[in-house]
Protein backbone atom coordinates (compact mmCIF):
# COMPACT_ATOMS: atom_id res chain seq x y z
CA UNK A 1 0.00 0.00 0.00
CA UNK A 2 1.05 3.56 -1.08
CA UNK A 3 1.14 5.73 2.01
CA UNK A 4 0.42 9.58 2.13
CA UNK A 5 2.50 11.55 4.50
CA UNK A 6 1.46 11.58 8.13
CA UNK A 7 2.16 15.62 8.30
CA UNK A 8 0.09 16.26 4.80
CA UNK A 9 -3.01 14.41 6.78
CA UNK A 10 -2.34 16.07 9.69
CA UNK A 11 -2.18 19.88 8.32
CA UNK A 12 -5.51 18.73 6.16
CA UNK A 13 -7.25 17.72 8.99
CA UNK A 14 -6.32 20.81 11.20
CA UNK A 15 -6.49 23.35 8.16
CA UNK A 16 -9.71 22.54 7.10
CA UNK A 17 -11.62 23.10 10.46
CA UNK A 18 -9.10 26.41 10.70
CA UNK A 19 -10.10 27.61 7.31
CA UNK A 20 -13.64 26.70 7.65
CA UNK A 21 -13.60 28.73 11.40
CA UNK A 22 -12.31 31.97 9.78
CA UNK A 23 -14.52 32.12 6.48
CA UNK A 24 -11.16 31.19 4.21
CA UNK A 25 -12.84 29.29 1.65
CA UNK A 26 -10.20 29.69 -0.84
CA UNK A 27 -7.55 28.05 1.44
CA UNK A 28 -10.07 25.36 2.48
CA UNK A 29 -10.62 24.16 -1.45
CA UNK A 30 -6.84 24.54 -1.71
CA UNK A 31 -6.29 21.99 1.18
CA UNK A 32 -9.11 19.62 -0.94
CA UNK A 33 -7.42 20.11 -3.96
CA UNK A 34 -3.69 19.51 -2.78
CA UNK A 35 -5.07 16.28 -1.15
CA UNK A 36 -7.34 15.25 -3.91
CA UNK A 37 -6.58 16.54 -7.34
CA UNK A 38 -7.60 12.82 -8.71
CA UNK A 39 -10.49 12.35 -6.98
CA UNK A 40 -13.04 13.22 -4.22
CA UNK A 41 -15.67 11.39 -2.82
CA UNK A 42 -18.26 11.81 0.22
CA UNK A 43 -20.28 10.16 1.63
CA UNK A 44 -23.32 10.61 4.33
CA UNK A 45 -23.58 7.28 5.75
CA UNK A 46 -27.11 6.22 5.18
CA UNK A 47 -27.43 8.14 1.50
CA UNK A 48 -25.49 7.20 -1.52
CA UNK A 49 -21.83 8.68 -2.28
CA UNK A 50 -21.95 12.10 -4.62
CA UNK A 51 -19.35 14.16 -6.08
CA UNK A 52 -17.11 15.54 -3.67
CA UNK A 53 -16.48 18.29 -5.47
CA UNK A 54 -20.21 19.14 -5.73
CA UNK A 55 -20.83 18.38 -1.81
CA UNK A 56 -17.98 20.41 -0.29
CA UNK A 57 -18.93 23.67 -2.71
CA UNK A 58 -22.49 22.94 -1.55
CA UNK A 59 -21.63 23.00 1.95
CA UNK A 60 -19.52 25.97 1.96
CA UNK A 61 -21.93 28.33 0.06
CA UNK A 62 -25.20 27.06 2.29
CA UNK A 63 -23.56 27.26 5.46
CA UNK A 64 -20.11 28.94 6.17
CA UNK A 65 -20.86 31.14 8.53
CA UNK A 66 -23.99 29.64 10.04
CA UNK A 67 -21.66 26.59 11.92
CA UNK A 68 -18.82 27.03 14.05
CA UNK A 69 -16.69 23.72 14.13
CA UNK A 70 -15.50 22.06 17.00
CA UNK A 71 -12.88 19.70 17.48
CA UNK A 72 -13.62 17.02 20.50
CA UNK A 73 -10.98 14.41 19.14
CA UNK A 74 -9.07 13.29 16.12
CA UNK A 75 -7.55 9.86 15.30
CA UNK A 76 -4.83 9.14 13.02
CA UNK A 77 -4.09 5.65 11.97
CA UNK A 78 -1.67 5.08 8.52
CA UNK A 79 -3.50 6.47 5.96
CA UNK A 80 -6.93 7.29 8.12
CA UNK A 81 -8.22 9.59 10.18
CA UNK A 82 -11.11 9.77 12.07
CA UNK A 83 -12.32 13.34 13.53
CA UNK A 84 -15.56 13.88 16.15
CA UNK A 85 -16.98 17.38 15.87
CA UNK A 86 -19.36 19.13 17.25
CA UNK A 87 -20.96 21.33 14.67
CA UNK A 88 -22.24 24.20 16.48
CA UNK A 89 -25.54 26.16 14.90
CA UNK A 90 -24.07 29.83 15.22
CA UNK A 91 -26.37 31.93 18.03
CA UNK A 92 -28.93 29.09 18.59
CA UNK A 93 -26.76 26.51 21.13
CA UNK A 94 -27.65 23.79 18.75
CA UNK A 95 -24.85 21.19 18.30
CA UNK A 96 -25.07 18.72 15.28
CA UNK A 97 -22.48 16.12 16.29
CA UNK A 98 -20.66 13.76 13.32
CA UNK A 99 -18.24 11.39 13.48
CA UNK A 100 -16.17 11.84 9.89
CA UNK A 101 -13.71 9.56 8.60
CA UNK A 102 -11.24 10.36 5.85
CA UNK A 103 -9.07 7.62 4.05
CA UNK A 104 -5.74 9.34 2.03
CA UNK A 105 -4.67 7.35 -1.31
CA UNK A 106 -2.09 8.92 -3.69
CA UNK A 107 -3.68 12.09 -5.21
CA UNK A 108 -7.27 10.85 -3.87
CA UNK A 109 -9.61 11.11 -0.76
CA UNK A 110 -12.64 9.51 0.20
CA UNK A 111 -14.43 10.91 3.12
CA UNK A 112 -17.77 9.66 4.91
CA UNK A 113 -19.94 11.43 7.34
CA UNK A 114 -21.62 9.94 10.31
CA UNK A 115 -24.21 12.81 11.45
CA UNK A 116 -26.27 12.52 14.63
CA UNK A 117 -29.64 14.70 14.46
CA UNK A 118 -29.58 17.60 17.31
CA UNK A 119 -32.28 16.87 20.08
CA UNK A 120 -33.66 20.64 19.69
CA UNK A 121 -36.98 20.00 17.28
CA UNK A 122 -36.68 23.79 16.36
CA UNK A 123 -33.84 22.96 13.61
CA UNK A 124 -35.13 22.19 9.90
CA UNK A 125 -32.84 18.86 9.05
CA UNK A 126 -34.14 19.12 5.55
CA UNK A 127 -31.36 21.80 5.29
CA UNK A 128 -28.79 19.65 5.31
CA UNK A 129 -27.56 17.12 2.77
CA UNK A 130 -26.51 14.62 5.47
CA UNK A 131 -30.68 14.43 6.65
CA UNK A 132 -31.99 14.42 3.38
CA UNK A 133 -33.78 11.16 2.90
Amino acid sequence: MTTVDRSLIERFMEGQVACWNSGDKAAFMALYREVAPVSLEIEYVGLPRQDGWFVIEEMWDKHNGQFELGVVTTIYNGNEAAIHHHNKIIATGVVIESIETYRFEPGRLFVRYFLKAPSAGDVDLTQFRGFAA
